[in-house]
């Protein structure tokens, strides 16, 4: 039997540890609004005698699944046609539904009446479709109230109470499941058949079994009848990985749904990195998600990460001789953010994502961590190490490929062509900016990346650009306008997405400093307290409608507090714009577009006559060629490597 239990609403099951098994199948998630049943012929069809309803059937986990019996269908469930084991299904559920428990590992055949599925069981420790398990040197069980763990994937036995969250009572299970120790609780006095599944923040490379940036003790929700779920691999400064996070979230949804039921809709929540996984999930998985409230929105983490960079390399300059001379106005007209200090705190909190000896949880020992002479084949706390599955391995290095590069960037471009740093200055900026070696350490030369790994980040998925249902499904950015503080989260990441999808289901909602009604996110909006609420009932009831509500609409907080709505308010003055104004990363302020896909540029031999009204020396222009001798950016062009998705529902060997 496996190494811990799940505990249903009124039985307990004992689950089985089974062997992996992957698929690349990419059909929906029938635990979604758009697809809630799964029958033999891979659709849903009522008529069918047996439908598959907690997961797809090639993606099983844990040896049980809960199946719906048709009308025709009597009590001859088998397995391999022999007699399956069952229990009753979640009240909830409705119609004759039974928990099927004891599926083997690997492949079977149910069947029931006239029909048959074929299903795929996986161990619950995963995985399923996320490839090898990555590293997990930490365990947290026994921080979390589950004791120590109980083999080295940091199981632990399941936990079920009941709880009094403020004034709501509730019924709380705690457990593991892929590696990750996930919560679900659920209203006492009445379920509404909606899920609220919560994502927290961050972006980091822990090998560790982590703690949640956020809960599902959630009494604001739970009192208005939401069922709350989260997981600590759903927090990305646990793990920054993407794919990971969809698997550990299908797995959670899996045994959410066999223990209380289908729910009607799903809906996202998070903050930053929560938002990130949101965004990526509709695209990459689409079903899991049916709509997403992504709070201090970013498109991604792949295409953010090259003004994090950036920021490292200008940080540096900035303190020569040469960078000295910039005036504060000149560093932000070259960084393009509404605050000096906002690269300080790019750096300070992200920079580390490139250096494989920071960010592995504290309690690795050093001698476990790469070092490049002492310990070569150690762990690598890279983002991209830590997303090794999906970006592959560099065939010279053995490291995981980085789609990471500037070569052709020209930093300051937007500020030289206003006037506001001379051409002298924009020649010593990009003559001494250098780059990164594969370990994070500047160099002279600028980062260059190959083709395949460009590619692979764009097919693969890393980058948002509208694929799967991410110009379907409900989404309402909320941005806490807070460029001018410093903060990380600017405004123009939001208009970013928008651009790159095209289409109308994108909302965005801003809220500047003074804004009292959310006057708490600031404090407490990455541990899930008071910065969502009014986004999931507004999406429920887009959700419910099927049709857009007019309040999930663009709107802002004036000044004064008022909140304007409408379509069109960010395209004109006024009081949603002239309070807010959109500020650049160093890649836009080099010239990228607004949409910020590019993750290298293609190139264009450099020309004195593109700048504007600036006129180069003799000398300047043979000093421009010199720097750029290959050429600059040209970003009205498609970036190298940059390809359409490969599809949805993408497995890793």
């Amino acid at each position: 039997m496996g190494p811990h239990t799940r505990v249903a609403i009124a039985v307990l099951v004992v689950i089985a540890s089974l062997s992996a098994c992957t698929s690349d199948s990419d059909q929906a998630d029938p635990g979604s609004a758009s697809s809630t049943t799964t029958a033999a012929t891979g659709g849903p069809d009522p008529r069918n005698d047996l439908q598959v309803l907690s997961s797809r059937p090639d993606m099983v986990t844990g040896g049980d699944l809960l199946v719906r019996l048709g009308t025709r269908a009597a009590r001859d469930l088998t397995v391999d046609g022999e007699p399956a084991t069952t229990t009753p299904g979640p009240q909830s559920t409705g119609g004759a539904t039974v928990l099927l428990t004891g599926l083997p590992p690997g492949k079977s055949t149910i069947a029931a009446g006239s029909s048959s599925v074929e299903v795929v069981d996986h161990p619950v420790t995963g995985p399923v479709f996320s490839g090898p398990h990555l590293p997990l040197e930490v365990c947290t069980t026994a921080a979390a109230g589950l004791g120590q763990p109980t083999d080295a994937d940091c199981s632990a036995p399941t936990k079920v109470d009941r709880v009094t969250l403020g004034n709501v009572e509730a019924k709380r299970e705690r457990g593991v499941i892929n590696r990750s120790i996930y919560t679900i609780t659920v209203p006492a006095d009445g379920w509404n058949r909606r899920l609220v599944y919560r994502f927290g923040g961050g972006c980091g490379t822990s090998y560790s079994q982590g703690s949640a940036a956020t809960t599902a003790e959630a009494p604001d929700l739970l009192g208005a009848g939401y069922a709350v779920a989260t997981a600590t691999f759903n927090t990305f400064q646990v793990q920054c990985n993407d794919v990971l996070s969809a698997e550990t979230m299908m797995m959670v949804k899996e045994r959410f749904i066999e223990a209380y039921g289908l729910p009607d809709f799903t809906i996202g929540e998070g903050p930053s990195g929560g938002s990130i996984q949101q965004h990526l999930i509709v695209q990459n998985y689409p079903g899991l998600l049916d709509a997403v409230a992504a709070i201090l929105p970013f498109p991604d983490a792949i295409t953010i990460a090259p003004g994090v960079s950036d920021c490292g390399l200008l940080n540096r300059f900035f303190t020569t001789t040469d960078g000295k001379a910039f005036s504060t106005d000149q560093q932000l007209a070259v960084s393009g953010f509404g605050s000096a200090i906002t690269c300080q705190f790019w750096a300070r909190s992200f920079l580390s994502g490139i250096t494989p000896s920071d960010g592995c949880d504290p309690g690795i020992a050093k001698t476990e961590i790469y070092d490049p002479d002492t310990n070569p084949r150690g762990l690598r706390c890279t983002f991209t190490d830590a997303n090794r599955n999906s970006f592959g391995r560099d065939p010279e290095t053995g490291f995981a490929r980085r789609p990471l590069d500037n070569v052709g960037v020209e930093y300051g471009r937007k500020g030289l062509a206003e006037g506001v740093i001379t051409v002298d200055q924009f020649l010593d900026l990009n003559e001494r900016i250098g780059g990164y070696d594969i370990d994070g350490n500047p160099i002279p030369a600028r980062t260059e990346s190959d083709e395949e790994s460009l590619r692979i980040a764009y097919a693969k998925g890393r980058v948002s650009s509208g694929g799967g249902d991410q110009k379907k499904v409900p989404i309402i950015d909320l941005n806490l306008y807070t460029d001018t503080a410093g903060d990380i989260h600017d405004r123009f990441r939001a208009f970013s997405l928008r651009d790159r999808l095209g289409s109308d289901n994108l909302q965005i909602w801003t809220r500047g400093q003074t804004d009292q009604s959310i006057g708490s996110v600031v404090g407490n909006i990455f541990t899930g307290g008071g910065r969502g609420p009014e986004i999931i009932a507004v999406l429920d009831q887009w959700l419910t409608s099927g049709t857009r509500p007019a309040t999930a609409i663009d709107n802002c907080l004036d000044q004064t507090g008022k909140r304007i709505s409408g379509v069109g308010l960010y395209e004109r003055p006024g009081p949603c714009t002239d309070p807010y104004p959109l500020h650049d990363d160093p890649r836009t302020a080099a010239g990228a577009p607004r949409r910020n896909d590019i993750l290298k540029c293609s190139l264009k031999p450099p020309a004195t006559d593109d700048y504007g009204e600036i006129s180069f020396s003799d000398a300047q222009a043979t000093r421009l060629r010199t720097i750029f001798p290959d050429g600059v950016c040209d970003w009205t062009k498609t970036g190298v490597g940059q390809v359409a998705l490969e599809g949805t529902w993408l497995t890793y060997g």
